[in-house]
C-alpha cells in the first residue's frame, strides 16, 4: 500500500515515521502548504513532496491519506480524498459537525474505502 502525508507539520512527521515502521505501507507523498517546508520533509524521508494535495489524490499508485493538517480542513481533505477512491487515516478530529462526519461515513461505505479517525499520541506516556 502507498500512502501520501497531508500536513508538514509535527504531526505529519509522526506520521511519516509511524509509516515508515511498517513493512507493507510505503511513504509515497508529502503534501504541505508551505513549498520548503514539504521539500525539506520530502527530502528528508525521501518522498515526493507537493503544495497541492489533490496532486496525492490524482495520482492512481497513492491508494490511502494520513490527514494531519489543522482541524479545519479534514473534512474537506477527507471528502476529496474518499470520492477520489483513497482509504483515510485522519488525525482526530475528523470533523466539526456530526452532519460531516455522517456524510463522510456514507461516502465511504459508498465508494468501497476505509475511513478512520487517528488518536497518534493517546499512548504516549507525556500524554
Amino acid at each position: 500500500m502507498r500512502t501520501a502525508i497531508f500536513g508538514t507539520g509535527f504531526m505529519g512527521r509522526v506520521h511519516l515515521e509511524a509509516v515508515r515502521r511498517v513493512e507493507s505501507v510505503e511513504a509515497a507523498a508529502i503534501a504541505g502548504r508551505n513549498e520548503e517546508a514539504a521539500r525539506r520533509l520530502g527530502d528528508a524521508f525521501s518522498v515526493r513532496s507537493t503544495t497541492d494535495y489533490h496532486d496525492d489524490l490524482r495520482d492512481p499508485e497513492i491508494d490511502a491519506v494520513h490527514i494531519c493538517t489543522p482541524n479545519a480542513q479534514h473534512f474537506s481533505m477527507a471528502k476529496d480524498a474518499l470520492q477520489a477512491g483513497k482509504h483515510v487515516i485522519c488525525e482526530e478530529q475528523l470533523t466539526r459537525t456530526v452532519a460531516e462526519a455522517e456524510e463522510l461515513v456514507s461516502l465511504a461505505a459508498r465508494r468501497g474505502v476505509r475511513n478512520w479517525v487517528c488518536h497518534n499520541l493517546r499512548y504516549y506516556p507525556m500524554v
